[in-house]
């Protein structure tokens, strides 16, 4: 099995994102782009995302600093 499967810190994506230690900002503007969980984000098209209305940088990298500070950056680096 992947070694990435079996990540101690998967279950972060199952989350909701308010539950997750992110700014406010972070928690509004994923629920305006209709995003509840880490794992609907990382499994969305991120560059297609970038081009939503509620987007912004700021977001994003906050959502990167996340997902390395817990060994999930991969999810997006595909």
């Amino acid at each position: 099995m992947d070694e990435n499967l079996q990540h101690p810190n998967l279950f972060l994506l199952n989350l909701p994102i308010a539950e997750l230690p992110v700014t406010e900002g972070f928690i509004l503007r994923s629920k305006l782009m209709g995003f509840f969980s880490l794992g609907e984000i990382v499994s969305s098209d991120l560059h297609e995302v970038s081009g939503w209305e509620d987007y912004s940088e700021r977001w994003y990298l906050e959502l990167v600093h996340l997902l390395e500070r817990n060994g999930l950056i991969h999810l997006i680096s595909r």
